[in-house]
């Protein structure tokens, strides 16, 4: 679930609470584009990571049709928290149970919404 709000300094931040869906989330390491590049070539060396990106989401969709049903089978889920901008705060943890995975993220997102940020120490993680 997506979670608007004002987190430490006042400032409105969206989060994303759950159940982690994916094995794991890509992330893109691109370089930057000069706006002077007239011939084009920071765009098409922006290829080779965008290339790396995809194949990255390949394995990272193949793997969770694998660990999917093995988190089931064990029991065991783990929850997130992280703001959707590139900030480096997220939080996860694993409980056991789908029905205490989804009250913990029910719970996080309340917190968020009171402190800005989820509170671990309420967690015992």
């Amino acid at each position: 679930m997506r979670v608007v709000a004002r987190d430490e300094s006042g400032e409105w931040t969206a989060w994303r609470v759950g159940r982690r869906r994916l094995a794991w989330r890509p992330r893109y390491a691109g370089w930057h584009l000069d706006a002077d590049d007239e011939w084009g070539i920071a765009l098409a060396l922006n290829l080779i990571p965008l290339a790396g990106y995809l194949l990255n989401w390949a394995a990272a969709l193949l793997v969770t049709t694998i660990v999917w049903p093995v988190r089931a089978a064990a029991g065991r889920w783990t929850v997130v928290a992280y703001p959707t901008t590139d900030d480096d705060r997220s939080y996860r943890t694993t409980v056991r149970g789908r029905r205490a995975a989804d009250a913990l993220a029910h719970r996080w997102e309340l917190e968020i919404k009171q402190y800005g940020r989820p509170q671990l120490l309420a967690t015992g993680a």
